[in-house]
């Protein structure tokens, strides 16, 4: 008897479960440049996410999202009343970077998690790292040129988080597309300030 309680148990228990919390992935694109001109990045965004359903259509959601970010720079300088043949610099630069994204969101949806879809509004904080590797050549005048490269962590950026989007369930699976705005504390001069994006949640 008390077998079959514990069993019982535990399947109500994992059904609640599951009705509150629900995993899945973050996956998008960008529609503004990540990085100063030219921007190479890879045209992507994606990383896991939680959900967290609260009472009042309230929730919180957690993500991890990662983007390759970046650029490149190829000029010839002459100091101000140098010559060409015997000051100018040449020089050359590329420039990659990890960047991961950790937001912190509370959203509200406007109709009940029973309504066939549910638009939502959703605000919060963002935490920004990025691990950069830079490397390339300088050619001074009538000199050989000479290689350097470099790897370093940025500060640690935070940022305000605004979007909307709807909650679109299809049987065991809920698609939530939607638009995000970031703004940046800082800017790094790798990194913008300002960040769109057009993202497409799938959450079990």
């Amino acid at each position: 008897m008390h077998k079959h309680s514990l069993f019982f148990f535990l399947m109500v228990a994992g059904s609640a479960v599951g009705q509150v919390v629900s995993f899945g992935v973050e996956g998008g694109i960008p529609l503004t440049d990540r990085t100063s001109p030219p921007d190479e990045s890879r045209p992507y965004i994606v990383g896991p996410s939680v959900e967290i359903r609260l009472p009042a259509r309230f929730a919180l959601r957690v993500e991890a999202l990662y983007q390759r970010v970046g650029t490149s720079a190829d000029f010839f300088e002459i100091p101000a009343g140098a010559s060409v043949l015997t000051n100018g610099l040449s020089f050359t630069n590329r420039t990659r970077a990890n960047v991961w994204e950790f937001p912190f969101l509370g959203k509200y949806y406007f109709r009940p998690r029973s309504a066939a879809w549910q638009p939502y509004f959703e605000t919060g904080w963002a935490l920004r790292d990025a691990w950069v590797h830079t490397s390339g050549t300088e050619t001074p005048a009538g000199s050989s040129s000479f290689s350097f490269k470099q790897d370093f962590r940025t500060p640690l950026d935070v940022g305000a988080v605004a979007g909307a989007g709807a909650r679109i369930p299809m049987g065991r699976l809920a698609l939530s597309p939607e638009v995000r705005y970031t703004r940046w504390g800082s800017q790094y001069g790798l990194l913008r300030k300002n960040e769109a994006s057009i993202l497409l949640g799938v959450h079990f």
